[in-house]
């Protein structure tokens, strides 16, 4: 009896331990499992990659590969960026209130960290996918966009 209860005790032992090392993997997956969208400002315009869906967690990576200071400003970033990282500034309006933009010298990169809940058509009760329109403060002429795709339905599975 006594052998059983010292091989059950390194069992449990074992299993704990097998937890605690298994914890920071899980975290990794979780931190994979965010949509990401790939914006790259040129001194002709954006060049866009990726898309996500409602409720994820969008990553958005800005990088300013041109030769000037570019900015990015899209209504989403007025209500929905929950983080920022990198070299990005971000840009208020006049005495300092409500958002306006960020900008991004050449060479630099940031993310921006967002969700975008669904919404539905008050009419029709129909969600669709909507496109993100966003753009350059400093140069008007420089537009660009992203979609957030609705998978609720038959076709998704929501």
């Amino acid at each position: 009896m006594k052998v059983n209860a010292v091989a059950l005790k390194a069992c449990v032992i074992a299993l704990g331990v097998g937890t605690i090392a298994l914890m920071p993997v899980s975290v990794t997956r979780a931190a994979e499992a965010e949509m990401k969208v790939e914006v790259t400002i040129t001194d002709q315009g954006y060049n866009v990659k990726g898309h996500t869906t409602t409720g994820a967690l969008t990553a958005i990576v800005v990088r300013n590969t041109g030769s000037m200071t570019h900015g990015i400003s899209s209504p989403l970033f007025k209500a929905g960026v929950t983080k920022k990282e990198g070299d990005g500034v971000e840009i208020r309006g006049p005495k300092g209130k409500g958002f306006r933009a960020y900008h991004l010298d050449p060479g630099q990169t940031m993310t921006l960290y967002f969700s975008k809940p669904s919404a539905s058509d008050p009419a029709t009760g129909i969600s669709e996918t909507s496109q993100v329109p966003f753009w350059c403060d400093i140069h008007t002429h420089m537009k660009g966009e992203f979609l957030v795709v609705e998978t609720k339905g038959e076709i998704g599975g929501g």
